[in-house]
C-alpha cells in the first residue's frame, strides 16, 4: 500500500471516495503497518490516542467503504463481531481466542475436498476458514 498522502488521495478518489480529512487519516492509519487485523473499535482508540477526533460511526462507514470497494477484506467470526484485513488475497485465518487475534493462514495450506453445491439460483462467493485456537 501506498505510504504518501497523495497517493492516499489518489487510491480513495479512483474508489469514488471523497478524500475527506478523516478519511485520509484513517486509511494511513489503517495501512501505515503494513498486512494486519483490525476491528472498527481498535481503529477508532488508535485515532484517539495519537490526538485526533473521529466518531466511530465514522470509523465503521470508512471500513464499509473501503471493503466495499476490494481495498479491505471483511473478516466475520460472528453477527456482532468483524475484522477488518488489509491483505486481500485470498487466506484463511487462526483465530485465538486468548488474544482476540487473528493469524493468517495461506490459502494453499487448506486442502479443501468435497465442497457441497449451493441452492438452486445461488453461487458459492468465497470460502473462508477460520480455524479457532486456544492455549494447551
Amino acid at each position: 500500500m501506498a505510504k504518501h498522502k497523495n497517493n492516499y488521495k489518489k487510491l480513495l478518489k479512483e474508489a469514488n471516495l471523497r478524500p475527506t480529512k478523516q478519511r485520509l487519516m484513517l486509511i494511513n492509519n489503517i495501512f501505515k503497518r503494513g498486512n494486519r487485523h483490525l476491528n472498527a473499535e481498535e481503529l477508532h482508540k488508535e485515532i484517539i490516542n495519537i490526538g485526533e477526533k473521529v466518531s466511530l460511526a465514522t470509523v465503521y462507514n470508512t471500513l464499509n467503504h473501503l471493503t466495499s470497494v476490494g481495498l479491505l477484506r471483511q473478516v466475520k467470526l460472528a453477527s456482532n463481531q468483524s475484522y477488518f484485513d488489509t491483505n486481500t488475497s485470498v487466506h484463511h485465518h487462526f483465530y485465538d481466542e486468548v488474544n482476540s487475534t487473528l493469524i493468517d493462514i495461506p490459502h494453499n495450506d487448506i486442502k479443501l475436498k468435497g465442497i457441497p453445491k449451493p441452492p438452486v439460483n445461488k453461487k458459492i462467493s468465497d470460502i473462508e476458514i477460520i480455524i479457532s485456537i486456544k492455549n494447551k
